[in-house]
């Protein structure tokens, strides 16, 4: 038996804390399975009446002790009020999508980029309409990269470092041979946010509603001439591409 829960577990699981991280005041929607009543090490299982979603910080704390066994079943009854009491912050999720790949835009395209007819990084969206991201780390090494399948982590563990900040509005992950991967979001609520955002934009002619979240990606393939980065895409023989908007297409940016 390994630790990845069954799907159906995974769905009660995420049921009954509501959409984000039980813990008071937390609510981020990047979901790791803690096995607790008993703990994993001592007996190998996925039922989930001992199991509880965390983010990955508190899945951490939790490893380490720092919830007893009746707090994380006092968690698993008292999720869904956290949820009602901070999902406000999380609204952002709710918007139109406009993705920013290394300074190109592609406006309600869920897939920003694809690999070899292989999504690498792309969304959906859940029963209410939350954004759940996607991400396949690209890499050049034979050691394994973590991912993420609608806002569930996978293989962490090899990392150089983490980042995700309590309002999910930056997730940033960085390998010790320089594969890295940035994402983070920002509310647009009006042209003027947008025209200060992307001051070299024409952002008056973008065919768009607002408010939209905006999605910033960078990511950087080690050794592979493959690189997004704040202002541009390169890839291939020095190839630069950016500044161009796309709407409601079938995927950002293809390369084959």
């Amino acid at each position: 038996m390994n630790r990845n829960p069954p799907t159906e577990v995974k769905r009660i699981l995420r049921e009954e804390i509501g959409f984000g991280c039980p813990v008071s005041g937390c609510g981020l929607p990047y979901l790791e399975w803690h096995h607790f009543d008993p703990p994993w090490h001592v007996t190998n299982h996925h039922n989930p009446e001992g199991m509880i979603a965390l983010c990955r910080t508190h899945h951490i704390q939790a490893d380490h002790g720092a919830f007893s066994v009746e707090q994380l079943h006092e968690l698993k009854q008292s999720g869904k009020d956290n949820w009602r009491q901070v999902s406000g912050k999380f609204n952002w999720m709710r918007n139109r999508l406009l993705a920013v790949v290394g300074g190109n835009f592609y406006y309600e395209t869920p897939v920003i980029f694809k690999f070899k007819e292989q999504p690498i990084i792309w969304f959906e969206r859940d029963e209410n309409n939350y954004l759940l991201l996607n991400l396949h780390m690209l890499s050049t090494s034979n050691d394994p990269r973590a991912y993420i399948k609608n806002n569930e982590w996978y293989n962490v563990g090899g990392e150089e470092d983490i980042e995700c900040p309590p309002s999910a509005k930056k997730l940033k992950i960085k390998y010790p041979n320089g594969d890295l991967v940035q994402i983070e979001f920002f509310e647009l609520n009006n042209v003027d946010d947008a025209e200060k955002r992307y001051p070299d934009a024409r952002v008056r002619e973008w065919p768009i509603e607002l408010p939209v979240t905006a999605v910033e990606v960078t990511n950087i393939v080690a050794n592979s001439g493959l690189e997004f980065n704040a202002k541009e895409t390169k890839f291939g023989n020095g190839n630069v591409m950016k500044n161009c908007f796309a709407s409601n297409c079938g995927a950002g940016l293809a390369i084959s």
